[in-house]
């Protein structure tokens, strides 16, 4: 069952037990490969995944190919372009499993069910929320060093599970230049 969705909604709001009964009818559980993609740019995000196993990363490609990395999402982590889930357009980006991963799927016709039912449901949008920090992270931050070091204070996971060119891509910085803040934080 999507035991750790129920465990992580019921920290962040106040669900009945029928409440939390009705969620978990309605989450979808798949185990995805490395390389699946939950959402392919140019498709509509139409679901929100909760990440219990594993790793994502979301990314498109700039106009010379480069991969420009907007986030990365491990355990206990929303996945969701909110852009296009909130807008039902389609995406700029891609979602795909970085590594094996397991995931739970909540589609944006059983949140509307779910909230018909019960008015508490409305209280997953400030949850769902936290699943959109893609970049605006580091909004406020301009220095390399700046940028890494509080990848390194806030989210360490990522800078350990990742390899180096998407964590470079994601502080929109070259690999090289992460490589000698790194160096230089040490």
């Amino acid at each position: 069952m999507g035991n750790a969705v129920v465990k992580y909604l019921n920290q962040n709001g106040t669900y009945s037990t029928n409440e939390l009964e009705l969620l978990e009818e309605a989450l979808e559980y798949k185990t995805l490969n490395k390389n699946d993609f939950v959402l392919k740019a140019g498709e509509i995000c139409d679901s929100v995944g909760f990440v219990t196993n594993g790793s994502f990363f979301q990314y498109k490609y700039d106009d010379n190919g480069n991969t420009i990395v907007s986030d990365f999402y491990i355990e206990s982590d929303w996945v969701i372009n909110t852009k296009s889930f909130t807008s039902q357009k389609p995406s700029e980006y891609n979602i795909q499993a970085f590594k094996k991963s397991s995931i739970y799927f909540l589609s944006i016709e059983s949140i509307h069910s779910l909230i018909a039912k019960s008015q508490s449901f409305l209280q997953m949008g400030k949850v769902l929320e936290a699943g959109n920090s893609s970049n605006t992270f580091f909004k406020d931050l301009k220095a390399p060093d700046d940028k890494y070091a509080l990848l390194l204070k806030e989210r360490p996971e990522i800078i350990k599970r990742f390899p180096q060119k998407l964590i470079a891509s994601y502080l929109n910085i070259t690999p090289e230049t992460l490589s000698r803040v790194r160096k230089r934080l040490k």
